[in-house]
């Protein structure tokens, strides 16, 4: 028992240390987090392994957790960014229309350009080309 608390004391360590780093962690914490403690965990195997003594285990694992963390940190920022990337150029292919009505109030419509050209309304109607605010009242108006 004495040794499953050596072993598992540095990888206990790592992992509280890498979860602590902000109140709210986001997706990025939260991977850096978890790379940090796998990274860890196989960090003091192989110190132990490789090594023979407590102080191989836990350099092991603090190695381990560098390098989980960095790891896992930048692949989860990566992700970010592609997901941003993809929303930011699926923006670019929809049209806010702000149709004024006769009582005076204003209903946005967002329509989606498809590749031909072509526009699509919120209910699936489909447009061949920019549809005029008198088109689109007759259908969104109030």
């Amino acid at each position: 028992m004495k040794r499953m608390a050596q072993w598992l004391t540095p990888i206990a360590a790592a992992t509280l240390a890498a979860g602590c780093v902000t109140t709210q962690p986001d997706s990025t914490t939260q991977a850096t987090a978890l790379g940090a403690g796998i990274g860890a965990g196989l960090g003091a195997i192989l110190g132990h392994n490789f090594g023979g003594s407590g102080h191989d285990r836990a350099l092991g694992a603090a190695a381990g957790a560098l390098v989980g963390g960095a790891l896992a940190r930048q692949h989860a920022q990566h992700a970010e960014l592609q997901r941003r990337v993809d929303h930011l150029q699926q923006q670019q292919f929809y049209t806010t229309v702000w149709i004024q009505n006769s009582n005076g109030s204003r209903t946005p419509v967002t329509l989606r350009m498809t590749e031909g050209g072509q526009y699509i309304g919120p209910r699936g109607e489909y447009y061949p080309s920019m549809p005029t605010e008198e088109q689109l009242r007759q259908v969104y108006g109030i």
